[in-house]
Formats: structure tokens, C-alpha cells, sequence
């Protein structure tokens, strides 16, 4: 008996180790503020970028014409709030567009939410509160026309967690295992 509750001590602790008990993804101190960042949300009005009390805020600055970063990086979100379960429920989403010449209101909410129910769309025409944004979340995009003359949009990939106060918690590159994510969140929301 002893010798079996050492070897599930030793294997709880491994387990552990490979979880543990602070956060995995990019954490800054101080921590951004991103809380007094207004945008807006299609068909809601002005948007503020901080969780409801007792949730957190996934921000993510994308388009919808990406042909691979952006479907992917919700496709793993999809896996995050599944993976979640009823822990889904205190998990927002929003995304931004930072392709408003293309991505109406009305495409980026039918995107967005084809892969998370209930997300917010922020959809804003002002290039000046678009870039004030993304530099607060210490984002960045832009588009170029290459040498064939076709324009190609940039961005960057990752993932902001906010809390209520309007903090950035952490963040997680593209790439980021949903498991990651998940534990992440976790902890966040003190599960």
C-alpha cells in the first residue's frame, strides 16, 4: 500500500511539473492597459477592452481573407473553449479586423462567430483609433503591394487575455497548444 501511494505521489508530481501553477504563455510587466480602448463592435456600438467581472477577454487582431493564420488560430480557440467546457461561458472573444476596407460588419460577425458563438466583431473605419488600439495591445499590421502587385495584409498573431481591470494577463503566439491556452485560462479564471 505505501509503495503504491509513493508511485501516484511521484507520478502526481510529475504531472505537475508539466502544469504548473503560473501562467505559460507571454506575460509583460507592468502589465498594458488596455481598458480606456474603445472601439466599435458591428451592430453594438462602442466596444471597451476589459472582461465582465469574473470573465476574461480574448482579443485577437485579424481578417477574414487570411488564408491561414487567422482560421487557424480560431480554429484552436474553438478547441480551447470546448476543452473548457461550462468554464466557456466566462471566456469572451473579440476580433478585430484590421482589414475594415474589406471586412464589413456584417462578414467579420458571420466569420467570427462561425467559430465561436457569441463573439464580439469590432469593425472600426478609423485608422487612427485602429492603430491607437493595436499598439496598446502591442500589436501591429499593415499591407503591402508586392512585386506581382497583389496586395498582401500582415499582422500580428497573437492571442491577448484581459481581465476585468483592462489588463493584458498574457498572451500566446500563433502556434500556442490549446492546451496551453486552456491552463492559462484556468488559472485566470481560478478553477
Amino acid at each position: 500500500m505505501a509503495a503504491t501511494l509513493a508511485v501516484l505521489t511521484a507520478v502526481l508530481a510529475a504531472c505537475g511539473a508539466e502544469r504548473p501553477d503560473r501562467l505559460v504563455g507571454a506575460v509583460r510587466e507592468p502589465r498594458p492597459d488596455v481598458g480606456q480602448v474603445t472601439l466599435l463592435e458591428a451592430g453594438a456600438g462602442p466596444f471597451r477592452f476589459e472582461a465582465e467581472p469574473g470573465h476574461v477577454l480574448l482579443t485577437y487582431f485579424g481578417y477574414t481573407s487570411c488564408p491561414d493564420v487567422c482560421p487557424t488560430t480560431l480554429a484552436d480557440l474553438k478547441v480551447v473553449y470546448e476543452d473548457l467546457g461550462a468554464a466557456a461561458e466566462r471566456v469572451d472573444l473579440a476580433m478585430v479586423t484590421i482589414d475594415p476596407e474589406v471586412d464589413t460588419a456584417g462578414l467579420l460577425t458571420a466569420y467570427v462567430r462561425s467559430f465561436v458563438p457569441g463573439a464580439h466583431a469590432i469593425v472600426s473605419t478609423d485608422d487612427v483609433a485602429l492603430r491607437a488600439a493595436a499598439d496598446a495591445f502591442g500589436a501591429d499590421y499593415g499591407a503591402v503591394i508586392n512585386a506581382d502587385g497583389v496586395r498582401e495584409v500582415f499582422h500580428t498573431a497573437s492571442v491577448y487575455a484581459v481581465d476585468e481591470a483592462g489588463e493584458i494577463r498574457v498572451s500566446w503566439s500563433y502556434g500556442t497548444p490549446a492546451d496551453d491556452v486552456v491552463h492559462d485560462l484556468r488559472l485566470l479564471l481560478d478553477l
